[in-house]
């Protein structure tokens, strides 16, 4: 496989942290409940855990933002993004960021008389030692992209251990396309057949709604992108699919009101749905098996 893909992609990742509000208590407290300790775990909240929630939210709507763009990849932590998503990413990324920090910043303000409430609350469970001073410094919010080549020869790497790095590499990009490919299709697939069951399931198929089709069209507008790999086989299915979204949008009461276009749309929805699951069977499921020195070391980042 060639080594240009990140010519059209790098690395991405997003580092979050939000201070957990809880502390395991002291066994002994639950010893009296007569349950063996291996069995039997226990908690205090440090805090009302609805003060962390609006955090908790922008870090989970980060992530979520960041899944529409990227792709998986084989090591920990990092995604695959295309290089055409970089800006919009890191925009997307800077507003979450100062979501966050707001919040972290109001959740300061109110930190003291959090600690207050959990003190009358917790009564001897109450320790001081539990709370930061410093509550800011538990709370983290950073995204840093990666760009990764195959290592340089005229890097410090003596030429047996250059050899051995250079195959890691693509080792490494081979299972990067294998899985980047298995998630398309199966996203789509996902896509396509949840889509399917609302219009053609039941005797009574649904009128077409915005909702039902905005994961469609999102999927649609950033196959291209995303398409790293240039998987030809999902490329035409996506095609088929973007002819019978066009349908829909174009009669969006059809599908309840005229029998002969439901017909259509399930029997097209049908075969669309039995082509994206055949190209799902035949993906490669090998998976390279890297040690786990391997996989905590990046071959040449930047």
């Amino acid at each position: 496989m060639s080594n240009d893909t990140f010519k059209r992609a790098c690395l991405v990742q997003l580092a979050t942290s939000c201070w957990i509000g809880a502390k395991n208590i002291n066994q002994s407290l639950l010893g009296d409940l007569g349950s063996s300790p291996d069995w039997l775990k226990g908690k205090k909240l440090l805090v009302n855990p609805e003060l962390l929630g609006p955090i908790k939210t922008t870090i989970q709507q980060s992530r979520k933002l960041l899944s529409r763009y990227a792709l998986p990849f084989p090591l920990a932590g990092l995604h695959l993004v295309p290089k055409d998503s970089i800006d919009e990413i890191d925009n997307r990324m800077e507003q979450f960021k100062n979501e966050f920090w707001s919040k972290v910043d109001t959740f300061a303000t109110f930190y003291d008389e959090a600690c207050s409430e959990a003190k009358s609350a917790l009564g001897e469970l109450f320790s001081e030692t539990d709370y930061p001073q410093d509550i800011k410094s538990k709370f983290r919010f950073a995204w840093s992209f990666i760009v990764l080549d195959v290592p340089s020869k005229a890097s410090f790497l003596s030429p047996e251990i250059y050899q051995k790095e250079k195959q890691k590499f693509q080792d490494l990009m081979t299972e990067t396309r294998e899985l980047a490919v298995a998630a398309l299709r199966e996203e789509f697939g996902e896509i396509i057949t949840h889509l399917s069951e609302k219009i053609t399931g039941g005797d009574k198929p649904k009128i077409i709604r915005s909702n039902m089709s905005n994961r469609i069209n999102e999927f649609l507008d950033g196959f291209a992108d995303r398409n790293l790999f240039q998987d030809e086989t999902l490329a035409k299915l996506v095609d088929e699919a973007r002819g019978l979204v066009k349908t829909l949008n174009g009669n969006p009461y059809g599908v309840q009101y005229n029998e002969v276009l439901r017909q259509k749309v399930t029997h097209d929805f049908s075969a669309l749905k039995t082509a994206i699951d055949a190209a799902i069977e035949e993906m490669p499921r090998r998976r390279i098996l890297l040690d786990s020195v391997d996989r905590g070391s990046l071959p040449n980042a930047a």
